[in-house]
């Protein structure tokens, strides 16, 4: 008898473990396609992107975008000079 209803018990597990959910796999992947298309700066542009790239810049303004990027790249292995301090119960 017990074994009985330990089999009655593990198939409506299992069968629980079976059900479809049609609305929920209907819905899957929609919010990340929706985040990246809340991200898009011009979605129009992003339908229709240019064939090629554009030719000129602005000397100035890609000189300043260079030099910024290369003063936040660390200096390789530079030793931290402030001590570790753990503070507990603030």
């Amino acid at each position: 008898m017990k074994q009985i209803l330990v089999a009655i018990m593990l198939t409506g597990a299992l069968g629980g473990c079976a059900a479809d959910t049609p609305r929920v796999d209907a819905q899957l992947g929609k919010s990340v396609a929706h985040m990246i298309e809340a991200q898009t700066y011009d979605p129009k542009a992003a339908a229709s992107p240019a064939a090629l790239a554009p030719e000129t810049g602005d000397g100035q303004r890609l000189k300043n975008a260079l030099d910024a990027n290369r003063k936040d790249v660390s200096k390789g292995s530079e030793q931290v000079s402030q001590p570790i301090v753990f503070e507990v119960g603030k």
